[in-house]
C-alpha cells in the first residue's frame, strides 16, 4: 500500500515536470556498490580466463618431440625388417607412408603457417603417390 501512495504522490510531480527526490540510505548505497563491484570482478575473471591460450609453445614442443621420436622408432623398425630379409619394396611402401604421415603431422603441430606448409605437403603427397602407385612386378603388354 505504501508503494501505491508513493506512486500516487509522484505522478503529479512527474506531470508538472518536477523530479521527485529519492530517499536512499547509506546502507542501500553500500549494498549497490558491492553488487556493482561483484559484477565487475566476475566480468574481469571471465575475460582473464578467456585470454589463456589452449595451445602453448611448451605443448607444441612436447608433441613435436613425440612425433619425431615416433618417426625414429618407425625407421629403426624398417631397418630391422630389411635386415631380416623381408621384401624391401613392401617395407619401404608401408613405412614410407607412415613416415610421410608423421612428417605431415609434425609440420602442422610445429606451428608453421599454411603458406609454409603447402609446398612441403605437395612434395610429401608426391612421394606418397609414387610409393603407393608403384607395382612390385611390371605388367606384361598383352594382359590387363
Amino acid at each position: 500500500m505504501k508503494e501505491l501512495s508513493t506512486i500516487a504522490e509522484t505522478l503529479p510531480l512527474i506531470a508538472s515536470g518536477d523530479t521527485p527526490r529519492v530517499s536512499t540510505t547509506n546502507n542501500e548505497i553500500r549494498e549497490l556498490e558491492q553488487k556493482i563491484q561483484a559484477q565487475v570482478e566476475s566480468i574481469s575473471l571471465e575475460q582473464s580466463s578467456a585470454a589463456k591460450p589452449i595451445w602453448s609453445a611448451k605443448n607444441a614442443m612436447t608433441v613435436s618431440s613425440m612425433i619425431l621420436l615416433y618417426s625414429l622408432i618407425v625407421l629403426a623398425l624398417a631397418t630391422y625388417l630389411i635386415r631380416l630379409g623381408k621384401s624391401s619394396a613392401s617395407v619401404l611402401r608401408i613405412f614410407g607412408t607412415v613416415l610421410i604421415i608423421s612428417s605431415s603431422i609434425f609440420l602442422i603441430v610445429a606451428g608453421y603457417s599454411n603458406q609454409q606448409i603447402a609446398p612441403a605437403m605437395g612434395l610429401l603427397g608426391t612421394v606418397a603417390g609414387y610409393l603407393l602407385g608403384t607395382d612390385k612386378e611390371p605388367k606384361k603388354p598383352g594382359t590387363d
